[in-house]
């Protein structure tokens, strides 16, 4: 007879970070079971040579004084600003780009990109939101945009409450998460998608990204520019009243 296991994988406390790495948050990943049928797929990753020192936070300036380098030693074609655009895309198809890195446990790389189905992406935070909004990417950027450079494609929103599934929470200076949700009723808590730091995949979390962590450490809502469509059906938490949680209360709201 053909037994069916099922494992458990608890991934390893973070370590917290320093310097340009202080996004790193120290808390564990809760167990996630995990079907020996129904294995993940192996991501597909590639070291490459960034043209700046810290491809995930790297300003515009320093992006372009690195690429004009890297033109002069290899002949790196740089993005034209018709490339810069993005194009349209569906809050749908967004949270779906994003939660394959997490089924497939893409981990975190700020040296090197993923290939698949999504195409061709750096393995760090903002390389993550890029892939998500399926942005632009090449040699020319690192394959993929900066904290600082997502701003670009995005519209700063009013207020946290204004948030949909598929916006993002940007610190420009350390990190970027993807937003997907409230855990809670009274919108103290948000869920969030993310390439988190070294040592870590990409992942789900529900309980770190307080309202007041977000306030604390300048995180600011934005939406992208070509965002296709209304936000999706509400999301829940399952142990909380199923009353709506993701829905925004419109641009003022406080």
């Amino acid at each position: 007879m053909l037994l069916v296991l099922s494992v458990t994988v608890a991934a390893s406390a973070d370590v917290a970070l320093s310097g340009p790495a202080s996004h790193a948050v120290a808390h564990a990943d809760a167990a996630v079971p995990v079907a020996v049928s129904q294995a993940r797929a192996k991501p597909h990753s590639t070291r490459f040579e960034p043209t700046v020192a810290n491809p995930t936070t790297a300003t515009a300036a320093q992006l372009a004084t690195g690429t004009r380098s890297a033109v002069l030693s290899s002949r790196l074609v740089p993005r034209s600003t018709a490339a810069q655009t993005g194009k349209p895309i569906s809050r749908s198809v967004v949270m779906a780009r994003a939660q394959s890195w997490i089924a497939e446990g893409v981990p975190y790389n700020r040296n090197a990109y993923n290939s698949d189905s999504n195409g061709t992406y750096r393995q760090d935070c903002s390389g993550f939101v890029s892939m998500a909004w399926s942005l632009p990417s090449s040699q020319a950027n690192n394959y993929g945009e900066t904290t600082g450079t997502l701003t670009n494609f995005a519209t700063e929103l009013n207020s946290l409450d204004d948030l949909q599934p598929g916006d993002m929470l940007d610190n420009i200076s350390t990190h970027v998460v993807l937003f997907k949700g409230w855990a809670d009723a009274n919108r103290t808590t948000a869920m969030i998608l993310e390439e988190a730091h070294s040592g870590t995949t990409a992942r789900e979390d529900d309980h770190f990204y307080t309202r007041n962590y977000l306030s604390t450490h300048r995180y600011r809502p934005y939406r992208y520019n070509r965002i296709q469509d209304a936000a999706p059906p509400d999301v829940t938490d399952p142990d909380d009243d199923p009353g709506p949680l993701a829905r925004g209360r419109g641009r003022g709201a406080k």
